[in-house]
């Protein structure tokens, strides 16, 4: 029960640590808008005529969300020979780690050819010398 309590308090002091760093940023968009409504001459625009026509913000939204919408750039994706080569290193990469571990024997790439002629060949490979 001890542990749920100090949780329970860390909880809390995040969300108290998160509810400052809001207010923090609200304040920095007031002072941003108040900023932008002051014009060039230095003279404040009268903005009361405005807020009372303007519909009050849907619920879960807060008010400087629905001001304005954000544009965001669409997701990059991977070219169908990205993916593949991406798969075929992760296939290869597995392969070597089991083969480290002793789970598997070591598989060559496809263009692999050993230097030593195969066993039933009756001529002895071109670097081994022949005994007299």
């Amino acid at each position: 029960m001890g542990e749920m309590t100090k949780i329970v308090e860390l909880l809390q002091e995040q969300r108290r640590a998160l509810v400052e760093q809001l207010e923090a940023v609200d304040k920095a968009i007031a002072a941003l808008h108040a900023a932008d409504a002051v014009e060039d001459d230095g003279e404040p625009v009268d903005d009361d005529e405005d807020d009372l026509e303007e519909e009050p913000a849907p619920d879960g939204v807060s008010e400087s969300a629905s001001e304005g919408a954000r544009q965001v750039k669409a997701r990059r994706t991977q070219t169908d020979s990205h993916k593949h080569a991406i798969a075929v290193g992760k296939r290869n990469a597995r392969n070597s780690r089991d083969a480290a571990k002793g789970l598997m024997r070591d598989i060559q790439p496809d263009d692999f050819i050993p230097a030593i002629g195969s066993r039933g060949d009756q001529n002895a490979p071109r670097l081994v010398k022949k005994k007299p």
